[in-house]
């Protein structure tokens, strides 16, 4: 087993069908990494954590993933989110250091009411990897420093200024294309994006068939 824990949260605001299969798929590639889940409302993945009816905002997404962190007990841990679909790639890396952020950099952005695989700019924090104890040391102090205790959520311009703060330093790493689904019923349907539709891209192969796999009631 590798040392590495996968820490999935989840709003539950998306369709349950829908994040079900997410949920399936996301057992099946981790294989025996170990999953701890924390949620909103309990669900059947991993070591499930729920914190009950917060409000839903990034700021409280963040306090999700530090629960998870502080609940895992491996020297690395990576995120696993609710509309992301992940390729076999992601699951193999392990960072060289502890004390730095590692994105994964071949993200694609797939809307439900558009028919096109759109390439994703900047990072997802749903495909994120870190050593555990810096991860949570750099959570706890930036959180407590502009968000303070509890579940208030923040104003969005505090979240920009939060996210912008957490990791001084960053590496990339990558493989096979994420997914990054975006169905309307998430924490916010904005993402930055290269305005160009593919309609086919390895590994998932043509976009209507794979958006009928997930979306379909």
């Amino acid at each position: 087993m590798s040392d590495k824990t996968i820490i999935y949260y989840s709003a539950n605001t998306e369709d349950p069908v829908f994040e079900q299969r997410i949920k399936d798929d996301l057992v099946e590639k981790a294989g025996d990494i170990p999953i701890i889940s924390v949620t909103r409302k309990p669900i059947d993945l991993g070591t499930n954590i729920c914190i009950g009816e917060k409000p839903v905002c990034y700021t409280n997404e963040w306090r999700q993933l530090l629960i998870g962190l502080k609940a895992a007990n491996t020297k690395f841990c990576m995120t696993a989110e609710a509309d992301c679909l992940y390729h076999p790639d992601y699951f193999t890396f392990t960072p060289l250091v502890e004390d730095m952020i590692h994105y994964y950099d071949n993200l694609w952005i797939v809307w439900k009411r558009h028919n096109g695989f759109y390439r994703k700019t900047g990072h997802c924090e749903g495909a994120e990897m870190c050593g555990r104890e810096y991860w949570i040391s750099r959570l706890e102090s930036v959180l407590q420093k502009y968000a303070g205790d509890g579940w208030e959520p923040c104003e969005r311009a505090i979240e920009t200024k939060i996210v912008t703060k957490f990791f001084p330093e960053e590496r990339l790493f990558g493989g096979g294309p994420i997914i990054s689904f975006k169905s309307g019923d998430g924490v916010s349907r904005r993402t930055t994006f290269i305005n160009e539709k593919i309609k086919e891209i390895p590994y998932w192969g043509k976009i209507k068939p794979l958006k009928r796999k997930y979306f379909a009631p």
